[in-house]
């Protein structure tokens, strides 16, 4: 077994292990969002969500969806324990707020453990949002890919491409902490480029390539065998 084989087997134990922990209670907490997110109106919630792509929406006639891409499971871990766990997450922070306080009397050091359960449910909130936002679909007709739209946060910009891409580049995380999980997980950046033999100087990187952080790498090969394989 070479190591990007034993790297992908760590990656896909650990998701699997996680999600059979903390699943079961982050169905209830996901189903309670998604049941609020819906009653708002389709034409708001276009706004910050992936385009829907359902039999009678947003499919062209004839098209059928193939693949479809999400980033690495790390990228939501957060969110995940946080949805998984509020309940005692937040008893936890209740018990530290009484603790400290008996401890010490003294204001910022009793209020720092609801200061860290609210940074944490921020971040939470922002990594589900944007790990949705992130998505690759590939139909027979369309490569669509989603992704947050830059400077304007929480909104989504969707792309729409008839053609396929001519290069499917992998590439390790320019941030260190995101290159550790690639380096334990086997997931990569995956550069995507319509224009062949454009690369950066003294560099693999491909040249004003689109970037799809943290891909596992099954769903990297998938992507490779619809886009690559000749009919």
């Amino acid at each position: 077994m070479n190591i990007s084989e034993r790297n992908e087997l760590i990656g896909t134990d650990a998701s699997v292990e996680v999600a059979q922990q903390i699943e079961p209670q982050q169905a209830r907490q996901v189903q309670l969002i998604q049941s609020l997110w819906q009653r708002l109106p389709y034409k708001y919630r276009q706004n910050f969500e992936p385009e829907v792509l359902e039999r009678g929406i947003n499919l062209l006639s004839g098209e059928e969806k193939q693949l479809e891409i999400h980033l690495a499971w790390y990228r939501e871990i957060v969110s995940k324990i946080l949805l998984g766990y509020f309940k005692w997450m937040l008893l936890l922070t209740l018990l530290l707020t009484i603790g400290t306080y008996i401890l010490t009397q003294n204001t910022f050091y009793t209020a720092l453990p609801s200061l860290i359960f609210l940074f944490l449910l921020i971040e939470g909130f922002r990594e589900y949002i944007e790990y949705h936002q992130w998505r690759l679909v590939k139909t027979n007709k369309r490569l669509i890919i989603s992704l947050p739209q830059r400077n304007s946060w929480p909104l989504v910009d969707n792309i729409e491409m008839g053609d396929l891409p001519k290069i499917i580049d992998t590439n390790w995380s320019n941030n260190w902490f995101w290159k550790i999980m690639q380096f334990f997980t086997g997931a990569r950046d995956v550069h995507l480029s319509l224009t062949a033999f454009q690369f950066d100087v003294n560099s693999a990187r491909v040249k004003d390539a689109l970037i799809i952080p943290d891909v596992m790498p099954n769903d990297v090969q998938m992507l490779k065998e619809l886009v690559f394989t000749k009919k």
